[in-house]
């Protein structure tokens, strides 16, 4: 965990520091209050920090809170235009209806195969290297989660270069996307805001490219969900079109979309590729995460680390991880919990003000911003005891039934809580179990792994680890 400072910064170095990392903006008092307000420039952002009011405005208040905050929508756009992750309104819920259910625990059996096809060719590359030198987990697990979406997607045939180049210009865009909304902080109008910089317009460029190329590459029969997904937004575009507000734009080259009927076949393509890029960031991202920090973190603590293994020998044996096994690898799903819990994938959910609107005692005007910290939260010191020690038996099930409820959202909530949230955590154990049982995981000699919060939450510097095969 960063150094946490006694008081907040001044408004301009917090401006500064912002765009760098976000987690040194939180003062000491941050992880006790339950409603804060921090003034950045002329604007006013309020962050609520206790489960029933985050519950009220993400829950209860999504007609007023159920868009993207301008932050969000900026930081995002350039990638994954105006995709289910940021679009708002029927749009959103058409699309919400059409994609959702491709995802849903029912089809989890579709995707096993696809996770241990990952967790194997994750497992054989590292035994390569013998433990010998460090491997940045980091890049490695992007890479296999980023295969599984692919190959859910695109099916057996695509490449694993193109995994490798996806992967890699993800991380060249989380390392250069300018977060920030300077005009927007400034008071000024929207369409003041500025593009992004060349090099995360680059990596955007490539990753479209990228997803264009394999889209205009598949064939009938490829296996993967590809088609599926072009079938259920065509039926989607009527209501895509039927009056949700026009998207955030920063930029007149950028890929956004008002809706594929009334843009024709580049339209609809735009939206394919929206979607497409949408499923393979948050299924990618996040899920190699929540793995990262998951090894870093038993790699820490020998005594959970021989529970899981324990667990696994015991509902596993030496095959394969089945997909009805899953559910009873209890304590390692518990070590998933809470590595979400002390490092969430998503540590902020940023919304934006459809209309006025009071918080408690704080009067909210349309367009400004509401946040709920997962990072704070999930640490609040009146929710947690020893809210800042990894402890996996909190989620143990008699355990977890004394959490309040809203006070854990690793995958947000509400109705734009995430849809694929089952799917990751079934990646994520499978994942989790192949590699635990074949190699001792160690931080390289020298490494300090510290979290960097940009649009998600990644070790800066990657996370160097020797995988030394058992």
């Amino acid at each position: 965990m960063p150094e946490v400072p006694d008081r907040p910064p001044s408004a301009l170095r917090a401006v500064w520091q912002a765009r760098r990392d976000l987690l040194p903006l939180f003062p000491r008092a941050a992880y006790r209050h339950e409603v804060m307000t921090f003034r950045a420039l002329r604007r006013r952002l309020l962050v609520v920090n206790e489960p029933e009011t985050v519950r009220e405005v993400f829950v209860l208040r999504h007609d007023v809170y159920g868009r993207k905050s301008r932050f969000m929508e900026r930081a995002l756009a350039p990638v994954i235009g105006d995709s289910l992750f940021i679009n708002h309104g029927p749009a959103w819920a058409a699309r919400r209806a059409a994609i959702a259910p491709l995802f849903h625990p029912s089809r989890l059996g579709d995707f096993h195969g696809l996770f241990v096809q990952a967790a194997a060719e994750l497992a054989d590359s590292l035994a390569r290297t013998g433990g010998a030198v460090p491997v940045d987990m980091a890049a490695a697990l992007a890479r296999a989660t980023a295969r599984v979406v692919m190959l859910a997607v695109f099916g057996p045939g695509v490449p694993e270069e193109a995994t490798a180049e996806l992967a890699a210009a993800f991380t060249d865009y989380q390392d250069a996307v300018e977060s920030l909304d300077l005009a927007y902080l400034a008071g000024l109008p929207g369409w003041l805001s500025g593009g992004q910089g060349r090099r995360a317009r680059g990596a955007a460029t490539r990753i479209r490219a990228l997803i264009e190329r394999l889209v205009a590459a598949a064939r009938p029969g490829d296996g993967g969900l590809l088609a599926t997904i072009r079938e259920s937004l065509a039926g989607a575009k009527a209501s895509d079109t039927a009056g949700a507000a026009a998207p955030y734009t920063a930029s007149a080259k950028a890929p956004y979309t008002a809706g594929a009927a009334a843009l024709g076949a580049a339209g609809e393509a735009a939206v394919l590729v929206n979607e497409i890029g949408m499923l393979l960031l948050a299924g990618s991202e996040t899920a190699a995460n929540a793995l990262g920090w998951t090894l870093l973190l038993l790699a820490r603590d020998p005594a959970a680390l021989r529970g899981c293994r324990e667990e696994m020998a015991a509902v596993l044996g030496e095959g394969a991880p089945g997909a009805e096994a899953l559910t009873a690898l209890v304590l390692t799903r518990a070590a998933m919990q809470e590595a979400m819990r002390l490092y969430p994938p998503v540590a902020i959910l940023s919304r934006q003000a459809a209309r006025a609107d009071r918080i408690r005692r704080w009067e909210i005007a349309p367009g400004d911003t509401v946040m709920a910290i997962p990072w704070l939260l999930h640490r609040h010191e009146a929710l947690w005891e020893r809210p800042h020690h990894f402890l996996p038996e909190r989620f143990l099930p008699e355990a977890a039934k004394r959490h309040r409820r809203f006070a854990y959202i690793p995958f947000g909530l509400g109705p734009r809580v995430c849809a694929g949230a089952a799917f990751g955590m079934a990646e994520m154990t499978v994942l989790l179990a192949v590699l635990l049982r074949r190699f001792d995981f160690a931080v390289a000699p020298g490494h300090v792994p510290m979290p960097r919060l940009r649009l998600t939450l990644r070790p800066a510097g990657g996370l160097p680890m020797l995988a030394t095969p058992r």
